[in-house]
């Protein structure tokens, strides 16, 4: 068995006859065993997608709002392919700059499945809520956040036992989630996604 993973849009109401879902899974891949992680209530996903055909991967990663990984994810980045995760999770709202040359694509879907992982929590106990709206971006500091997303940051963070210490008005979201995937990384059981370990 083998695993393509790729961060795509999500779609999808949440309702019985409007699950959410790849916003691919329907026109690229109706057919293909699949799981995914939520990126919260934000419009995005990680997928990973079982024994998908070449031809299936080429027409997923031609879409602009696809981001696909090689099936190989030991391998370090290079400069190019460095610039273009990272852009790729930043327009996703997902911290990308900390990536090096001398991170592997593991390290970076681990910590873009942890940054899911957490921002579930954080859906489950501020229902609805999204972080990046009114303006909201990664750059926006902690303390300029409505005081819901600041509770709920908090409390999703210390429902995992987590050090808070950054949570403090001039840290910017970028830095709060770069500090609590890595902490969910470190001591959180190994993420397993479409039945691989990640």
């Amino acid at each position: 068995m083998t695993i393509n993973l790729y961060v795509m849009p999500i779609v999808g109401t949440g309702a019985k006859t409007d699950m959410r879902r790849p916003k691919y899974k329907d026109s690229v891949f109706p057919t293909l065993s699949w799981g995914m992680y939520d990126y919260g209530n934000e419009p995005w996903c990680l997928v990973g997608i079982v024994d998908i055909p070449v031809a299936t991967d080429t027409a997923l990663t031609a879409n602009p709002d696809c981001l696909g990984l090689p099936t190989n994810l030991d391998q370090t980045l290079t400069t190019a392919q460095r610039n273009r995760v990272s852009n790729g999770l930043e327009s996703a709202n997902i911290p990308g700059t900390w990536l090096t040359t001398s991170n592997t694509w593991r390290d970076a879907v681990r910590f873009v499945g942890a940054i899911c992982q957490f921002a579930q929590r954080y859906q489950g106990l501020v229902t609805g809520s999204l972080w990046f709206t009114g303006g909201v971006t990664l750059a926006t500091t902690y303390g300029a956040l409505p005081q819901a997303a600041k509770d709920g940051l908090l409390a999703a963070a210390q429902s995992f036992s987590f050090d808070t210490s950054g949570l403090v008005a001039g840290s910017t979201l970028r830095q709060v989630l770069v500090s609590v995937g890595n902490q969910y990384l470190a001591s959180q059981p190994p993420l397993v996604l479409a039945g691989v370990t990640l």
